[in-house]
């Protein structure tokens, strides 16, 4: 009816136009207003391709806008197996132990062996998932002072449809004859979306900082979403989502809103639970069961979540940027790559040869590996090249050596530390830089005397604090400024060690200096994966990549590239990211 309404008003605006005689001199078209113009687009576009759109209620999207994820049916999730270890743990110790062995009756027919391998049939249903890339989008939200607040957002725009669900039948005739069989069932979906990233962003960050952000129900975005993306769509945010059930064979169009993430982030991954209702249990780590506990209090349960893995291919600076579809892998393969190229541009960024350097200080690059944990990356790398400096006799090898480590700028950076804790400042600096350094068993006179000693004791100290916060502040008291030049000379110790450790495993890092980071992964992982000794290998990972190498490695080779989403069980207590 409505195409028929628009073939009329076009014909009557073609009768009025055609059936006006032009001026002498005078074009057709010079009759035709600009009101008229824009009825008969109108009129044109009520029967275009929208015209259907209209009828189902939202746009029809274009193929490869919309990516959809089945159902996850890998796993028998409808019928899981256990022990009950309240009985088979708790009733198993004194004073109830109540393991026996029967002597007329087959062993496994006690109470305790019939609590083990016990079947848990569950009906399980699984939505639907389909999405549409992330995006950001400024919009104005009311802020704590009742004023408006310019603020972008992300947010991803999805669709769940409920397909129905399985369930396992035993057959009554032949107990171990199993049958998984569909049903239908109307489902609520209670929307859970946590947006993380492992990105580290700066130098107290290193490799890797965990970051994570909670979907949020923000009314003031929704409209500005809802007029981008589709002003004839109903979009529910996640509180609406959960108001009414979805029935068998619904979609229903959802969004999920994220504030306040960090501008910098390009590497994240988004965990969408409440899909499904396939879950996995186990004993809490510690955990001693006794006969009395109640039934659950030692178990741990996780809810089965979908991963989900983007990227921003360009600036983060960009204001309604759209995300694009990354990997499982992709942000661990590009971190190690941009350590290695980093690593190997040292020597002619720096005009240093630091590998030499180390052979010639008589150490191996294992000698500067770190240890795992801490307030930020640490600094006994750094600690032992300047503790070995200073055990040289001959001032002129010091120096020798002090360029062929660090360059020009590095001896530099180290003179200018010297002096800023032994040299004159102002009497304010000077009260703090003492009450820094007798708590070091220094004075200012002593590190002017060995200064080489003195730096060594004092990125000694910094490194012993808890967090890189303390650190930076302990610093600041002992060098002002000049304190800052810690970080970078610390690159330069590490530096050495991944140089060194990659040229154990017979890889050579000028030729991947010019790479990107995607080729230096691709280029070193070969050599070493095929490092058949399992502690040699953690041990170069941990030479080239820091402590958390060995960690990121298996990440980035675990899932092969294209595969961009996994069906997951996370614990609470198994910690963030990888």
């Amino acid at each position: 009816m409505m195409s028929d309404l628009a073939s009329l008003a076009i014909a009557g605006v073609k009768t009025w136009f055609w059936g006006s005689r032009p001026s002498p001199g005078r074009p057709v078209w010079g009759r035709c207003t600009k009101a008229t113009i824009l009825v008969i687009a109108g009129m044109a576009a009520l029967v275009g391709p929208d015209a259907a759109a209209q009828k189902g209620g939202f746009r029809k999207l274009a193929p490869g806008v919309l990516t959809v994820i089945p159902p996850d049916k890998t796993s028998a999730d409808e019928l899981l197996h256990g022990d009950l270890l309240e009985v088979t743990e708790g009733l198993s110790r004194p004073p109830e132990n109540m393991v026996w062995e029967p002597k007329r009756a087959p062993a496994n027919t006690t109470l305790v062996e019939r609590a083990r391998g016990r079947s848990f049939p569950r009906d399980i249903w699984c939505l639907e998932f389909a999405f549409k890339p992330p995006r950001m989008i400024e919009v104005d939200i009311p802020a704590a002072d009742l004023k408006m607040q310019r603020k972008r957002v992300w947010y991803l725009v999805y669709r769940v449809k409920n397909t129905g669900g399985r369930r396992t039948v035993i057959d009554k005739q032949d107990p171990t004859k199993l049958t998984t069989v569909p049903f239908e069932t109307p489902v609520r979906f209670i929307p859970h979306f946590v947006l993380e990233s492992l990105e580290a962003l700066s130098d107290a960050e290193d490799l890797a900082k965990h970051r994570a952000y909670l979907d949020r129900v923000v009314p003031a975005a929704m409209e500005a979403i809802r007029r981008r993306e589709d002003p004839r769509q109903r979009f529910y945010n996640s509180a609406e989502m959960v108001a009414k059930e979805l029935a068998f064979g619904e979609e229903r169009w959802g969004v999920a809103v994220w504030t306040d993430v960090d501008p910098r982030i390009d590497f994240f991954s988004i965990y969408a639970s409440g899909l499904t209702n396939s879950i996995r249990w186990r004993k809490r780590k510690g955990a001693v069961i006794n006969a009395n506990d109640p039934p659950g209090s030692d178990m741990e349960v996780a809810l089965e979540s979908l991963r989900l893995d983007f990227w921003l291919p360009a600036a983060a600076g960009a204001a309604e940027q759209e995300m694009s579809v990354g990997y499982r892998g992709m942000f661990e393969r590009m971190t190690l790559g941009s350590r290695v190229l980093e690593a190997a541009g040292w020597p002619a960024t720096t005009k240093s040869n630091p590998a030499a350097a180390l052979e010639r200080m008589g150490l191996k690059w294992d000698d500067l590996l770190e240890p795992g944990g801490g307030g930020g990356p640490s600094l006994l790398p750094l600690e032992k090249v300047l503790g070995t400096i200073a055990g040289l006799k001959d001032p002129g090898a010091r120096a020798t050596l002090v360029r062929e480590m660090f360059g020009d700028v590095g001896e530099a950076a180290l003179e200018s530390l010297a002096a800023a804790a032994a040299g004159p400042v102002d009497a304010e600096q000077d009260k703090r830089r003492r009450a820094a350094l007798q708590a070091m068993d220094l004075t200012p006179e002593q590190v002017g005397k060995d200064p080489y000693s003195a730096l060594a004791r004092i990125v000694g100290k910094l490194d012993s604090q808890p967090g890189y916060a303390q650190r930076q502040a302990m610093a600041a008291r002992c060098f002002g400024p000049a304190g800052r030049r810690l970080e970078w000379l610390s690159k330069g110790a590490k530096a050495a060690r991944a140089l060194a450790a990659l040229e154990s495993v017979a890889i050579d890092p000028s030729s991947m200096a010019t790479s990107n980071a995607q080729a230096a992964f691709d280029a070193v992982r070969p050599s070493i994966s095929a490092e058949a000794d399992p502690a040699v290998r953690q041990k170069v990972l941990q030479g080239v990549f820091g402590p958390r190498g060995p960690e990121l490695f298996a990440a980035a080779v675990a899932v092969h590239e294209g595969i961009d989403h996994d069906w997951i069980f996370r614990y609470d207590t198994d910690g963030p990211g990888l």
